[in-house]
């Protein structure tokens, strides 16, 4: 790559960190992969068995006292019929392990879907609590849910890619946003910019693409593209070579 492609790619990260903010305790590229899960079925569950699937994953409990949780759960089933299956998985983890035990979400996943697409993940507290709480997930009284409605996508190495806050979001919203990690997670060579990026880390000062999805995305299609130019120029040139090689 040509000196002024090599600034063009640093000013991008560069920029990219500038837009970054104070580590929390789960942020975009930390990898996600707890032991000690169960699912609705009590089989062993690993985020890195979904590889290389974008993953969304959200947080619920069973005796959810402000109806969130049935609502976040509504969301993923709706989710299940136009999520593309060969790339995309739905996850629920669920916050009260004492009360959310595998048969215990078993019964409340057949409430809202009739297959195993969506699945309902719980663990130890200690394990579950830790999960939760690195995405500002949290529970009062024991058994009320007090996160709204928080999701967490996953890219094809089980890495963060995007955290969906705040409430009310429709699921076309998260599908799109789905949609964009899936593609990233199907293409080697951004996931390799990706990780390029993430490994500016030490540059920064911390994660520079923790920034809005739209935004990482547009410049990894950026940075993917930069270096077209020049390949096609170098092309071109040993095309005239041989065409000038060839007329003496």
């Amino acid at each position: 790559m040509s000196r002024t492609a090599l600034l063009a790619v640093a000013g991008i990260v560069l920029g990219l960190c500038a837009l970054g903010k104070p580590a929390a305790a789960a942020t975009i590229g930390d990898r996600i992969d707890p032991p000690g899960l169960v699912d609705q079925h009590a089989r062993p569950f690993r985020f890195a068995d979904l590889a290389p699937h974008a993953v969304a994953v959200g947080f619920i409990t069973t005796r959810c006292r402000t109806g969130v949780c049935s609502l976040v759960t509504g969301k993923f089933a709706h989710l299940i019929a136009v999520a593309d299956a060969r790339r995309e998985r739905l996850v629920l983890v669920a916050i009260d392990p004492v009360a959310d035990t595998p048969a215990a979400l078993e019964r409340y996943g057949r409430l809202f879907a009739g297959d195993d697409r969506l699945r309902f993940v719980t663990g130890s507290p200690a394990t579950v609590d830790a999960l939760a709480r690195g995405f500002g997930v949290t529970r009062a009284g024991g058994t009320s849910d007090t996160h709204g409605e928080t999701v967490v996508l996953l890219d094809g190495d089980g890495r963060v890619a995007d955290i969906l806050t705040g409430s009310d979001w429709p699921p076309a919203t998260l599908q799109a946003a789905l949609d964009a990690v899936a593609r990233i997670a199907y293409n080697p060579v951004l996931r390799v910019l990706v990780h390029l990026t993430w490994s500016a880390e030490g540059i920064c000062g911390g994660h520079p693409v923790d920034s809005p999805l739209a935004l990482h995305h547009a410049a990894l299609v950026l940075l993917a593209a930069l270096p077209a130019p020049f390949v096609l120029l170098g092309l071109a040139r040993g095309g005239l070579a041989k065409q000038c090689a060839h007329a003496r």
